[in-house]
């Protein structure tokens, strides 16, 4: 066996342990046994199983929302009121470069590139200012709200089109980025080969379900890694791990920055999979409160728990909402995280894969 291929089992034998790693829920042969079968169903929905493509993609952008806010407020201990606001802005950055460029390329991916960077440009200049400030707790909760408030203020006061433009897009104020009939699709290709995904359409739930589980993947790789343990170590005390001589602020800021990302890609999904954004959609006290909404009742301390809770309360919300009565859906949404901090505090997910394990553990255990 030469040096190369030593080298790349080696380095497949590493990934292997850190996705199978302690900081992420489920190991072993029995969760990659279920979760290789979910993914198989999963793929089969549209065709097998009935999913209407165009509500279930909602599902998996809420996801990808969830992810950020668990990797920052679960693993690092940074709670967040504001994180729609880096989903707002990729969307708006993707449909405004969307709009502008699409006529002259035909591809979406320099939109796609656009609005992952701008939320993490603004999550860099906001973070420096907070992490170096040396803010903690509640003021960073309340700072990020204010500031995704005032987005959604400042956007709502850009109906004026010959003020509020950039290129071929408009602002819009509370009517969103126009014209929305120029919003496209998720485009890739070049010339007379490309490939376009239609939010309301099979082929959208496939192209954006494939990215969830990579980012799933990639991000369980990650947290499983040193900075993982880093991460949880600023979480549980940050001023010992300072002592230890590790940058906190520098570590805090780059997971700042990595949430902002992965909540922007978010938003770049929603604006192709509907073809509108506005901002009391994306900025407002609703959007930024279902997030964190949907993390706690999942289990913030676990990526898999948090896309869980996210899937499955975006989809009692959705239900609630097209049954006629969304007048009572957030009261709802407030009912279940009450009712799930009560009865399992460490989020509704991590108390049933706890369960699992414990019973797992039990019938392996001799017995006389």
């Amino acid at each position: 066996m030469n040096k190369n291929s030593t080298s790349t089992n080696h380095a497949l034998i590493n990934i292997f342990k850190l996705l199978n790693g302690p900081q992420t829920m489920g190991r072993g042969w029995l969760f990659w046994t279920g979760f290789f079968l979910f993914v198989i169903l999963a793929f089969l929905g549209p065709t097998y199983f009935g999913f209407k493509p165009y509500k279930v993609n909602e599902f998996i952008v809420s996801g990808f929302l969830a992810a950020s806010l668990s990797i920052l407020w679960g693993y690092c201990g940074i709670l967040s009121l504001g994180q729609a606001a880096f989903f707002g802005i990729g969307g708006y950055v993707w449909g405004i470069v969307g709009i502008n460029l699409w006529d002259d390329s035909g591809n979406t991916h320099l939109a796609f590139i656009a609005g992952t960077l701008a939320p993490i440009i603004f999550a860099f200049l906001v973070g420096s200012i907070m992490f170096f400030a040396r803010l903690k707790g509640v003021y960073i909760a309340i700072l990020m709200l204010v500031l995704s408030l005032l987005l959604e203020t400042f956007m709502l006061q850009t109906a004026d089109p010959e003020v509020y433009k950039i290129g071929q897009a408009m602002l819009g104020g509370s009517n969103g980025l126009r014209p929305a009939s120029d919003i496209p699709d998720a485009t890739f290709g070049w010339g007379d080969f490309n490939f376009s995904f239609n939010g309301r359409k099979a082929e959208f739930y496939y192209f954006a379900l494939t990215l969830l589980i990579v980012a799933y993947l990639g991000l369980r790789i990650i947290l499983n890694s040193s900075f993982g343990y880093l991460l949880i170590a600023i979480r549980e005390d940050p001023d010992r791990t300072e002592t230890f001589g590790y940058n906190v602020k520098l570590i805090q800021l780059a997971v700042f920055c990595l949430s902002a990302g992965l909540a922007g890609f978010a938003g770049c999904l929603d604006t192709a999979r509907i073809n509108r954004v506005d901002p009391e959609m994306v900025f407002g006290v609703s959007a930024n409160i279902l997030v964190v909404i949907w993390v706690a009742v999942g289990g913030r301390k676990d990526l898999t728990a948090a896309i869980l809770g996210a899937i499955v309360l975006e989809w009692i919300f959705l239900w609630i909402t097209t049954s006629g009565n969304s007048e009572y859906a957030t009261i709802m949404m407030g009912s279940i995280l009450i009712l799930v901090m009560l009865i399992a505090p460490q989020g509704l997910f991590v108390w049933i894969g706890e369960f699992l394990s414990r019973a797992h553990r039990a019938n392996k255990l001799p017995r006389n």
